[in-house]
């Protein structure tokens, strides 16, 4: 017997792939923010970038975690062929979105003077501010090419966004260069430059992905079909998709703010601490955004399996689904060991020796993390597809806030590891969620398969 399945795997392979190439499209906007920022402006710009992007992510990932909730209802809708429940889906995750992007940004802009209090190098806390400001501004479009995006992937159909997040990271990568820089007729704006260039291309990729998804005849139908009129709102669906959305919120913002926690611990040693630790974060997120691709292909396809009720094949299709991430995340793992002197150098100067030793050392226990780490975005996927989000949004709870923060800052802090010592402790709450989501996932789909027997 072969360690995969080769139809489940050719079709998560297929849902998958255009998944992360537009995954790769987007953590390289924060990527090539990094190394660009990195290397022209130096160690000090790079604490700033990433001090603004651990608080905005913290932040973004609760809207975003809402949006979640619509291709496990779609993709349920479509194998039912059930084309008014994806039109009611729409329309009611379009106005959940967008109304959750208003308020953090809000929030945002109202939180950015506590900065000046929360401990952090004071020399780097003035760029932080003026990054945030327009990165705050670019959750709205975000949020509008979310919507799309998660109703097309419901559907099955990836490669248009694949194309809107490609097309818009280039225009990304070359506005950084500009604003940075005040190259032409622009001046020379810092690490406000790189926020701009992110909020430019995100309003570019809606407004991009909007004409795909209208030309194309799996979605077409509904683009056209979309009303934001009274009488398609129900409060039914919206209670459904926020009792969906809302612990998957939680569950994206437990775990990203045990490592937006991790930079301010850091950053309580030194700017240098936070400089590496930003460097391992760049490289571990791009691996783990790739990922994410296996995780939606495990949403859709179990949420279709839900919809037929046939639960021997779900159980079979989530076990399957693990086996590819397990050996995805093991390359991964090797690159970043034999990478691991030389990935640093890409993100800053070459005189900041200090930086790319801690940053090397920090992608060894990145590269052993790397398995738990695909393993858990992928179960949480699978979880997704089964439409249970309330439980394991407890499980990263319980991981990320009452072990790794706490552990995180005992390590760093009090033994005065630094951030290898906070590294560690992000290793170990990545474990303990990936066991916890699989030995649920394990179970529900047991209980599902015994109860369709009886």
């Amino acid at each position: 017997m072969s360690f995969l399945n080769k139809n489940y795997t050719k079709e998560a392979l297929t849902l998958a792939l255009p998944v992360m190439l537009t995954q790769v499209g987007q953590v390289s906007v924060n990527l090539f923010d990094n190394i660009i920022v990195g290397k022209l402006l130096g160690a000090d710009a790079l604490a700033s970038v990433s001090l603004g992007n651990a608080v905005f992510f913290s932040m973004f990932v609760l809207a975003l975690g809402f949006s979640f909730a619509i291709p496990p209802l779609v993709s349920e809708a479509h194998s039912q062929n059930d084309h008014k429940t994806i039109n009611s889906v729409f329309s009611h995750g379009f106005v959940i979105n967008m109304s959750v992007g208003v308020i953090l940004m809000l929030l945002l802009f109202l939180g950015l003077p506590l900065l000046y209090h929360s401990g952090q190098p004071m020399k780097i806390v003035p760029d932080t501010v003026d990054f945030l400001w327009i990165m705050a501004i670019s959750i709205i479009p975000f949020m509008a090419f979310q919507t799309l995006r998660e109703v097309s992937e419901g559907l099955s159909y990836t490669i248009g966004v694949t194309k809107a997040t490609i097309i818009a990271n280039v225009i990304n990568i070359v506005l950084n260069y500009v604003f940075i820089k005040g190259l032409w007729i622009f001046p020379e704006m810092g690490v406000k430059g790189s926020a701009l260039a992110s909020l430019i291309a995100r309003i570019f990729m809606v407004i991009f992905l909007y004409f795909v998804l209208i030309k194309e005849p799996k979605t077409r139908l509904y683009i056209k079909e979309f009303s934001l009129k009274i009488k398609v709102f129900s409060k039914s669906m919206f209670e459904k998709m926020v009792r969906l959305g809302f612990p998957t919120a939680l569950q994206m913002f437990f775990e990203v703010t045990a490592f937006a926690g991790a930079a301010f611990i850091c950053g309580l040693i030194s700017a240098h601490d936070i400089a590496s630790h930003q460097i391992a974060l760049s490289m571990a997120s791009f691996t783990f955004n790739l990922c994410i691709g296996f995780s939606v292909a495990s949403t859709v396809m179990i949420g279709r399996k839900l919809g037929e009720q046939n639960f021997v094949e779900l159980r079979k299709i989530g076990i399957n689904n693990l086996k590819i991430a397990f050996l995805f995340m093991c390359l991964c793992g090797i690159i970043f060991i034999l990478g691991r002197k030389i990935l640093p150098t890409f993100f800053t100067k070459p005189e900041e020796v200090e930086v790319i030793m801690l940053a090397s050392k920090l992608m060894i226990i990145a590269a052993l993390f790397q398995l738990s780490d695909g393993i858990q975005v992928t179960a949480l996927g699978m979880l997704r597809g089964l439409q249970d989000v309330k439980i394991p949004s407890i499980i990263t709870f319980i991981a990320y806030w009452l072990i790794t923060i706490p552990l995180g800052y005992f390590l760093c802090v009090t033994m005065k590891m630094g951030a290898f010592g906070m590294w560690i402790a992000l290793g170990l709450g990545l474990t303990i969620s990936a066991f916890m989501l699989v030995k649920r996932f394990l179970d529900m789909s047991a209980r599902r398969i015994k109860a369709d027997k009886l």
